[in-house]
């Protein structure tokens, strides 16, 4: 089993390039187009917890492989609204939070979700829903739902299983892929 170094990640940028660089180093000897696949997923997770989360500050990255499987692996300590925690959720293969196993947990889950509607929808879509984060190549804006969206499908489609767990004030997103 190879484990990459935990690499500290910052929605200012820090350690994106790092993340990068320890895929490649755990898929060194791979062919090239796997290489970049590994690479897409490093990119793809950290950019769409940055995008719903609106910002990482204390995120660890760290990837491990074992007989062709590649685990990926993204946890920060952070408190999430309403809205971040079902986008995320939503943006795994399950649909579910893995934390909330079981009866008790299914059942805290959906106490916590019922407790929290609507506190913060409204901040959620008056402060970033209709900003331009990105264009196509037309220069037609994409408001950042749609943003949100796309990196999802992609992420999914280029992995093969990807699983949430939120417990208290800790988010984890693992990504798998098998070659």
């Amino acid at each position: 089993m190879m484990k990459s170094i935990n690499v500290a990640i910052h929605s200012t940028g820090d350690g994106f390039r790092d993340a990068s660089l320890e895929t490649q180093r755990i898929a060194a000897g791979l062919p090239e187009e796997q290489v970049m696949q590994l690479c897409l997923i490093t990119e793809e997770m950290i950019s769409l917890f940055n995008s719903i989360t609106g910002h990482v500050d204390n995120a660890e990255f760290r990837i491990e492989s074992e007989d062709g499987l590649y685990t990926f692996f993204l946890s920060v300590h952070q408190k999430l609204g309403n809205v971040q925690r079902e986008q995320l959720i939503q943006s795994t293969s399950t649909g579910r939070n893995e934390a909330h196993k079981g009866f008790l947990g299914t059942l805290k889950e959906i106490f916590v979700q019922a407790m929290s509607v609507g506190r913060d929808i409204d901040q959620y879509y008056n402060g970033n829903s209709y900003s331009s984060q990105a264009a196509d190549l037309s220069d037609e804006v994409i408001s950042s739902q749609e943003w949100d969206q796309y990196e999802r499908s992609v992420l999914l489609s280029i992995t093969d299983e990807v699983k949430i767990s939120i417990h208290g004030g800790i988010v984890e997103l693992i990504a798998s892929k098998k070659f």
